[in-house]
């Protein structure tokens, strides 16, 4: 950022020498024409000469001055689009570790508990962990871009294991005895297609559970509420 700065400054600076010496090159070639009228007194006539030399050498100065402020202005444009660049390559970084909501096309998955014929089991796990993970997988495999479990974002860190009474995800409880409810944002058809495929829903799952799918072109998925740190993991330095 400071070289970019340095580079506009550098470049202004061009400019107003430029706007000097072509008012200077101006003042030469009326002083070069008032001197071409009389041109008999040998005194005009050296002056003239040198004039003339003068202008020539004014004219070089400008040509090289303006293409000096050429290369700044493409030298700046350059910058801009590598700042351009460096956004777009970090927001699709938050993307990817949750750091920010995301919109678009996709679909969500409804998985429903069956309620006993002999009655309501509110106690019962009809869902397990291993199912959400298998389901969550198969996803990935589709080509999901973010995932979240009932509005609990996804990220490459997160964990789902059973505990107790309840499913912990982010260090976030949900019941295994309730709906659970998946987003999914991706390519709509191909997601379905691979959640639709035999086996990409374990078989324990779809015999407790109502599984529903309902494709949408604005499926929003909030950012994470977890925050990561690195204590062990360091970047390699390139030589």
């Amino acid at each position: 950022m400071k070289k970019f700065r340095s580079q506009i400054s550098i470049g202004i600076i061009c400019v107003l020498l430029g706007f000097m010496m072509s008012y200077q090159f101006k003042m030469i070639s009326k002083q070069s024409s008032a001197a071409e009228t009389d041109k008999n007194t040998p005194e005009i006539i050296t002056e003239n000469e040198q004039l003339k030399k003068s202008k020539v050498d004014m004219q070089k100065k400008i040509d090289d001055l303006d293409t000096k402020t050429k290369e700044y202005e493409t030298a700046a444009g350059g910058k801009n689009a590598a700042s351009e660049l460096l956004s777009k390559e970090l927001d699709e970084t938050r993307m990817l570790t949750g750091d920010t909501d995301v919109q678009g096309e996709g679909m969500t998955i409804y998985i429903t508990p069956k309620s006993s014929i002999f009655g309501s089991d509110s106690d019962e796990q009809k869902i397990n962990d291993t199912d959400l993970v298998h389901i969550v997988n198969e996803l990935n495999a589709a080509d999901a871009e973010a995932i979240s479990i009932n509005d609990i974002r996804l990220t490459s860190r997160s964990g789902i294991r059973n505990a107790g009474n309840a499913i912990i995800i982010n260090d976030e409880r949900i019941s295994y005895s309730k709906r659970v409810t998946i987003k999914v944002i991706g390519k709509s058809d191909i997601l379905e297609s691979a959640i639709s495929f035999p086996g990409a829903v374990p078989q324990t799952l779809s015999q407790t559970c109502d599984i529903t799918m309902e494709k949408s072109n604005k499926v929003e998925i909030t950012k994470s509420n977890k925050t990561y740190k690195f204590d062990y993991a360091k970047p390699i330095e390139k030589k």
